[in-house]
């Protein structure tokens, strides 16, 4: 017999499942779920709180979906433990169902168990609500299918009444023993029997059949394949006229019963137009026939015309090849020009076949100012011209091109440089200039020279007669202190007098001096190197020489070695190489007063150098590596030939010497002018 004790324990374990018993009973009463589903789960709340332990101290909540379900809500501050299930549906969690108790109090494991039956309770509650419903919609979406379904198989069976009806190409149903169950009108109109179908026909009975026995072949096929298709025969129509068909069957089932739907198409016209086609055929190979006996004479003749035609054909390749190379050898640059100005040839590679000439050729944007095309295509004659582009002359000789009506299709264009020409003629005008100057020269010095040698002989006379007459005019000045001679008081005529008849002799000489340096430069000139030349005095005569155009733009500055020693050499050419470079040197200066220096200096043992530096613009690196180059000038409009230095050089260079330059722009130019003291004579 068990204790009083133990008898209560068993009667607490007792009251608290019956407890769990009545809470799970009246909690699967209610979690139906229809009706106010929040009244339901706030009434499951109450019924789990008197399933608890202490269910005065205890507080419950269900969530679902977002929404909180609540009994016996505790204030925040007074909850002392707390734990939770899941409410899981479809495998995703939706809520939970929470307790709450105000002291803290173990769990025990029956009251977990039960929070947790509870939930599962409620999850399989929901997930099976849902299941039905989506069952439900589907249901109804199923019926709904069906009905669409079976509206479509009634039009889609009307469709094929209808096509089967009204189709273009006879089409008809019929048994294997050959009975016609249905056919439609094309099927009748094609063998001419009635439309409406009143006459059942048999293909055996009837023998629409031209050769029956083309029925087991096409039952063999069937029963292979189920289908034949593309057969061609010939049914017989009413009156046993034949009709060539083409026919396709396949097995059917009607009601059960497995019956052939067969197609025909009508081919009389295709065979009507073979037999044509055969018919054709046959008098084209006659033809043929006819035609290869033809061509077979003329081939012969062919061959032969072929063979001269390849003979011409070589000629003709090598004339062309033969106009091609002469018109490319020609060194002019040679273009054909249409009325707008557009190349149709060249023989130039850098011009060639297309664009405009004047942008080919000159390099133009525009035409030119003086162009010789539009003459040539109004005027229909030859035109020929010079013109100056960039720089360089060129000689345009234009032809007009006609055609059989005499009309201009064309021109054809010469174009050559002449720039070389046109300076080799204007040099030759300067050296024509040149010899006139000189014979001019020669005869003003002779001139020049007569007067002058009778000033310079009597200006001595008065020198000395001045000279004598000073001690007699100064013992008369003592007893007249007054004296006057030329209007002027004796004192300043004594101090005047000589002066002034200084001056008039050495003027007098310096004319001399200049008249014997033209003499000189215009003099001819073998142009042998055998002569003994001091280059001090040959600068000092050219200085004055070209004194007058020097000081106008230029203060000149020399600087000679009195010790100079003289060199073997012809000095009239050395006197032309000084000029021209005295003369550029004036003319590079472009400023309101330059200077000139001109000096001279031993290089070494066996050189002397000259040298003549100015103060000018400069040259560039460009300028200076072509100042020596024949024809090269940056004074082409002032009237310069580019041969100066050209010529100066090859004096020197006859000399055996050198010239050096240096030169920057905006600074000046220096030119050095080596000189050998002695060379072999030439």
């Amino acid at each position: 017999m068990k204790s009083r004790p133990e008898a209560g324990k068993i009667k607490d374990d007792l009251n608290r499942r019956n407890r769990e018993l009545t809470c799970l009973y009246n909690i699967g009463a209610e979690i139906r779920l229809d009706g106010n589903p929040g009244e339901r789960f706030r009434t499951v709340a109450a019924h789990l709180i008197d399933g608890l332990q202490l269910p005065g101290t205890a507080s419950a909540s269900i969530w679902l979906d977002g929404t909180e379900y609540t009994v016996r809500p505790l204030p925040k501050g007074c909850i002392a433990e707390t734990f939770a299930f899941d409410i899981v549906v479809a495998g995703t969690k939706r809520g939970a169902v929470e307790i709450y108790f105000q002291d803290k109090t173990p769990f025990p494991e029956e009251e977990t168990r039960l929070v947790k039956e509870i939930s599962l309770k409620i999850s399989n509650v929901l997930e099976r609500r849902e299941l039905a419903g989506k069952l439900k919609q589907y249901a109804g979406g199923l019926k709904e299918l069906v009905d669409e379904k079976t509206q479509e198989l009634e039009k889609s069976k009307k469709r094929y009444e209808d096509f089967f009806k009204d189709a273009p190409t006879p089409m008809l149903i019929s048994r294997f023993n050959g009975d016609i169950m249905k056919a439609n009108r094309e099927f009748y109109r094609l063998l001419r029997y009635p439309e409406d179908g009143s006459v059942h026909l048999n293909f055996v009975r009837d023998g629409l059949y031209e050769n029956p026995a083309i029925r087991p072949v096409i039952f063999e096929k069937l029963k292979q394949d189920g289908f034949a298709e593309g057969l061609e025969l010939t049914l017989l129509d009413r009156d046993g006229t034949p009709i060539p068909v083409i026919a396709s069957y396949i097995i059917i089932d009607v009601d059960g019963e497995q019956c052939v739907e067969s197609v025909y198409k009508d081919i009389r016209v295709r065979k009507e137009l073979e037999r044509k086609l055969i018919e054709q055929n046959e008098n084209l190979e006659k033809n043929v026939r006819q035609r290869t006996t033809d061509l077979e004479n003329q081939k012969d003749l062919l061959i032969k015309k072929n063979k001269e035609l390849v003979t011409l054909t070589e000629k003709l390749r090598e004339s062309k090849m033969r106009l091609q190379t002469l018109f490319r050898a020609i060194t002019d640059t040679v273009v054909v020009i249409d009325p707008d100005h557009n190349i149709l040839m060249s023989n130039q590679k850098g011009i060639g076949n297309k664009g405009k000439c004047y942008k080919r050729v000159f390099n133009q944007e525009t035409p030119c100012g003086d162009c010789p095309i539009g003459r040539v295509f109004k005027e229909k004659v030859h035109v020929s011209l010079e013109r100056m582009v960039d720089g360089e002359y060129y000689l345009l000789q234009v032809y007009p091109i006609f055609d059989s009506h005499c009309q201009v299709i064309g021109a054809l264009e010469f174009s050559r440089l002449i720039t070389k020409e046109k300076n080799m003629e204007r040099q030759l005008l300067q050296a024509d200039k040149l010899a006139s100057l000189g014979q001019l020269v020669s005869g003003i010095a002779h001139e020049i020279n007569n007067p002058n040698t009778f000033i310079r002989g009597n200006l001595t006379i008065i020198q000395e007669a001045l000279n004598d007459m000073m001690p007699i005019l100064d013992r008369v000045y003592e007893s007249r202190p007054d004296l006057k001679i030329a209007r002027l008081n004796y004192e300043m005529f004594r101090q005047s007098i000589p002066v002034l008849v200084d001056d008039m002799v050495q003027g007098a000489n310096r004319i001399k001096g200049i008249v014997d340096g033209l003499r000189k430069f215009a003099k001819r000139d073998e142009g042998l190197l055998n002569e003994k030349v001091n280059v001090n005095a040959i600068t000092e005569a050219c200085l004055r020489l070209v004194d007058n155009q020097v000081r106008r733009t230029a203060d000149v500055k020399v600087d000679f070695d009195p010790d100079l020693p003289e060199i073997t050499g012809n000095a009239q050419k050395l006197q032309q190489v000084i000029v021209n470079i005295l003369i550029n040197a004036s003319q590079a200066i472009d400023k309101p007063r330059g200077t000139i220096t001109v000096s001279s200096y031993r290089a070494n043992d066996k050189e002397i150098v000259l040298r003549v530096s100015d103060n000018g613009k400069g040259m560039d690196e460009k300028t200076m590596k072509q100042i020596f180059d024949p024809f090269f000038t940056t004074k082409r409009h002032q009237g310069g030939t580019g041969l100066g230095l050209s010529i100066a050089y090859g004096i020197i260079k006859e000399h055996e010497g050198r010239i050096e330059v240096e030169s920057k722009v905006g600074v000046g130019t220096t030119f050095y002018i080596y000189l050998p003291r002695s060379h072999k004579a030439v």
